[in-house]
């Protein structure tokens, strides 16, 4: 099966605002700053018979509350995100799938190494995506996208863009930024099948970089894993 998934601007921006909250400011009692969160994705769905493409068109992201996020990984609340996607029903919105995403401090990974091995997902992604498909009926498939949040020292707008179908590279501020998007499904085998998907988001086709009025996000002093952000 073929998937084009279509980010509207307020989706983006609801995935930035809170990818951001969770990697620049500290939760509670974390020692440190860039922690993965979780959200569901709501929005129309269309499958058009004849070409076989799936369209999802992700209009509004909610981040789950109850996710108990780390800075290596993230758990959702399967109770959670049942309860929000009947009241989404019942506002007219399906549940299209999920979100997470990936930070990554200044000095946790080189940005080349985030480019090509960061902002993919991980072992540990792939084997809670392949367990869930192994809940749902034959035939069904998932829609996961990715954040990946990599702090830098300045500004760095190369290689915004396009990267492939599936991956948009863009910038905020001092940080670099990418969106990925997925569908996954298994095969008669069981193993996890990545399905054919297009990535479209209109805002980042037209401007991939974002400038960050609210200042450039470092590590406050002698604190190499806790940020904070200097407004102009």
């Amino acid at each position: 099966m073929n998937h084009i998934v279509e980010v509207t601007q307020d989706a983006l921006t609801q995935m930035l605002l809170n990818g951001f909250e969770a990697f620049v400011i500290k939760h509670g009692g974390k020692k440190r700053s860039g922690i993965e969160f979780h959200a569901s994705l709501y929005g129309d769905f269309e499958f058009n018979q004849k070409s076989g493409i799936h369209y999802n068109v992700i209009r509004f992201v909610s981040a789950d509350t109850s996710a108990r996020m780390a800075s290596g990984s993230v758990e959702n609340d399967p109770e959670a995100q049942d309860l929000k996607e009947q009241i989404a029903e019942q506002l007219g919105y399906y549940r299209l799938g999920n979100m997470h995403s990936h930070p990554y401090l200044l000095n946790e990974m080189s940005l080349d190494t985030v480019r090509n091995r960061g902002c993919v997902f991980s072992k540990g992604d792939k084997k809670f995506f392949k367990y869930q498909l192994e809940q749902k009926p034959e035939g069904s498939y998932l829609l996961e996208l990715v954040l990946t949040i990599k702090q830098l020292e300045k500004q760095n707008t190369v290689r915004d863009g396009r990267i492939d179908d599936s991956v948009i590279e863009f910038s905020v501020g001092n940080c670099k930024c990418f969106l990925r998007a997925q569908a996954f499904s298994k095969n008669d085998g069981g193993e996890l099948v990545e399905e054919p998907t297009r990535l479209n988001c209109e805002y980042l086709e037209k401007l991939t970089y974002i400038s960050a009025d609210f200042g450039r996000v470092k590590a406050k002093p002698k604190r190499t894993r806790v940020l904070e952000y200097k407004p102009r």
